[in-house]
C-alpha cells in the first residue's frame, strides 16, 4: 500500500518511532480474500521502544472490524479486531530466544533492515481470524430448507434404488 513505511526495525525501535494509519482491508491483499467487505477499515499503529532490559521492541496494535462469512449459517458476520502484540527484536537467528517468562502477547522477531510494517500487521491480523468463524448459536440464523425436501427420499435411498436395478 503506498505511503506505508518500510523501515529498519532496529532503528525504528531505538529511535522510539511511531506510525499510525487507517488501512482499508482492500489494501491488504491476503486479508481482502478472507473477508466479505473489503471496504472495512482497520486502525493500525506501531511503536518502537526499548524495554527495561534495553532490548529493542515493537508494539503493534490494530482495532476495527471486518465482515466474514459465518460457517454455520453462511450469513455475514462482523468480527471485531483488537490486536495488541509486542515483539522483542533479535539481531541474529540464534538470538531468537525463548520468551517463556514473558507475557503471552510477546514474541521474538528477527530484525529486518527492510521491514514492511503493513505486512507485519497483515500477518498478525490473519492469525487472529478464527478457523471457522461463527455467530453465537442463539444469534445464528438457520438455513431455510425447501418444503419439497425429502419427497424424493434421501440421497441414500435414491442411490440404493440405482444400485438394485438390473441391466
Amino acid at each position: 500500500m503506498p505511503g506505508w513505511p518500510v523501515v529498519d526495525s532496529l532503528q525504528f525501535a531505538k529511535q522510539h518511532s511511531s506510525v499510525r494509519c487507517s488501512v482499508p482491508v482492500s489494501g491488504l491483499r491476503r486479508l481482502a480474500q478472507a473477508v466479505l467487505d473489503d471496504e472495512d477499515e482497520l486502525e493500525v499503529g506501531l511503536d518502537g521502544f526499548e524495554d527495561s532490559e534495553g532490548r529493542p521492541c515493537l508494539h503493534l496494535h490494530v482495532t476495527g472490524s471486518m465482515t466474514v462469512t459465518c460457517q454455520r449459517c453462511l450469513e455475514p458476520l462482523v468480527l471485531g479486531v483488537a490486536l495488541d502484540r509486542r515483539f522483542v527484536l533479535a539481531e541474529q537467528e540464534q538470538d531468537l530466544g525463548d520468551l517463556g517468562e514473558e507475557a503471552d502477547d510477546v514474541d521474538s522477531l528477527l530484525a529486518d533492515s527492510k521491514l514492511d510494517l503493513l505486512a507485519l500487521a497483515e500477518d498478525e491480523i490473519l492469525l487472529q481470524i478464527p478457523m471457522a468463524p461463527m455467530h453465537e448459536e442463539s444469534k445464528c440464523t438457520r438455513p431455510q430448507w425447501s418444503s419439497d425436501a425429502g419427497r424424493e427420499g434421501s440421497a441414500f435411498s435414491v442411490l440404493g434404488a440405482l444400485t438394485n436395478t438390473k441391466d
